[in-house]
C-alpha cells in the first residue's frame, strides 16, 4: 500500500529535480556566454605568449603586471562587497530615503570605477612592453574580448561601428 502512495509523489519530485537541473544548466550557460571565454584567454600568460610571440622577458613583465592588477582588483572587490552589504542593511531599515543608502551606493560605484580604471591602466602598461606588431595583435584580442557580442542585448557587433550599436532600451 505504501508503494502505491509513494509512486505518485516520486514523479513530481523527479520532474522538479530535472527542471531544477535544466534551469541551472541553461542559466549558467547564458551567464558564461556573456562573460565569454575570449576574456579568460587574455588572463592566460601562455596564451598571450603564444598569440603575441612574447619573449621570456615580456612574459615575466606581463606576469608582474597581472599580479599587481589581481591584488588591486581583490581590494576593489572586497570594497564593493562591503559596500553592498552596507547597502542591503540600509535598504532593509530605510523608510523612504536615507544617507546610508546613498553613501553605500556611491562607494559601490567608486569601487566599480576603480576596478575599471585599474584594468585600463593594466592594458596600457601591457601595451607599453609590446612591439608595434604585438600591439596590433593585442588590440585585436581586446576587441574580440570586448566587442563581439553585447552582454546587454546579445546583438552581434561584427561589422557594426560603435556609433551604430544601440540597445533599444533593453538594459534589463
Amino acid at each position: 500500500m505504501s508503494f502505491k502512495f509513494s509512486c505518485p509523489l516520486i514523479i513530481p519530485v523527479l520532474a522538479a529535480t530535472i527542471a531544477g537541473v535544466l534551469s541551472y544548466g541553461i542559466t549558467r550557460q547564458a551567464v558564461c556566454r556573456v562573460a565569454g571565454p575570449e576574456c579568460d584567454r587574455l588572463r592566460d600568460g601562455s596564451f598571450l605568449k603564444r598569440e603575441l610571440n612574447l619573449s621570456n622577458a615580456q612574459v615575466k613583465e606581463v606576469r608582474t603586471l597581472h599580479d599587481a592588477l589581481t591584488s588591486t582588483l581583490d581590494d576593489v572587490y572586497a570594497r564593493h562587497c562591503r559596500a553592498r552589504v552596507r547597502l542591503g542593511h540600509a535598504l532593509a531599515h530605510e523608510t523612504n530615503r536615507s544617507v546610508q543608502v546613498d553613501a553605500a551606493l556611491n562607494e559601490m560605484c567608486r569601487a566599480y570605477e576603480d576596478g575599471e580604471r585599474a584594468t585600463l591602466d593594466h592594458i596600457r602598461r601591457v601595451r607599453d612592453i609590446l612591439d608595434p606588431e604585438q600591439r596590433k595583435k593585442f588590440n585585436r584580442l581586446l576587441k574580440e574580448c570586448l566587442c563581439l557580442d553585447c552582454p546587454l542585448c546579445g546583438a552581434s557587433a561584427k561589422g557594426v561601428s560603435d556609433a551604430e550599436h544601440e540597445h533599444g532600451g533593453k538594459f534589463f
